[in-house]
């Protein structure tokens, strides 16, 4: 695999949600860090950190706030989505932000990440919307067609600067 990725560093998207960075320096932190290595296959690669981080839904709401308002760019919520469930130190007791991330991280299952979309999570995650009720079990089966992988590529250490 080439070694051309960006780093994702876990710590940056704490210091989001602590709201010591601004929207536009967590892009620029994942910016790259996703690459596609196959038509079904990507992968990231992560710098994690140290500590474990709570997650609570008001912080997610936060990153739908800045993707609604064009601080952020839709996508990178694949990339966060993902980087938090691959994560040892993100953790959450809400199944609602279990749904969400786990939504974010693939999205061409289930909710592409349209603005009509961001806005369903945020109020979801808000509690302005309920969270829809899933299918019974064989009520949306599909064929077993892969649709996609994605994997993280762990980065030991912290490192000060991102490498090309």
């Amino acid at each position: 695999m080439p070694k051309c990725f960006q780093i994702m560093n876990e710590s940056v998207l704490r210091d989001f949600f602590l709201g010591r960075v601004q929207p536009a320096a967590l892009a620029a932190d994942i910016r790259g860090s996703i690459k596609l290595l196959t038509a079904v296959e990507a992968a990231v690669e992560i710098e994690d950190m140290h500590d474990e981080f709570a997650i609570t839904c008001p912080m997610l709401v936060s990153l739908c706030d800045a993707v609604l308002s064009g601080y952020f760019p839709a996508d990178g919520l694949r990339v966060i989505g993902f980087a938090l469930v691959a994560s040892d130190a993100f953790a959450w007791e809400d199944d609602l932000i279990s749904e969400v991330v786990n939504h974010w991280s693939c999205p061409e299952i289930n909710y592409p990440l349209t603005p009509e979309n961001i806005e369903r999570f945020r109020n979801w995650l808000s509690g302005a919307e309920p969270y829809p009720a899933r299918p019974r079990p064989g009520e949306r089966q599909k064929e077993g067609r892969l649709v996609s992988v994605t994997r993280k590529v762990a980065v030991l250490g912290q490192r000060s600067q991102k490498r090309n």
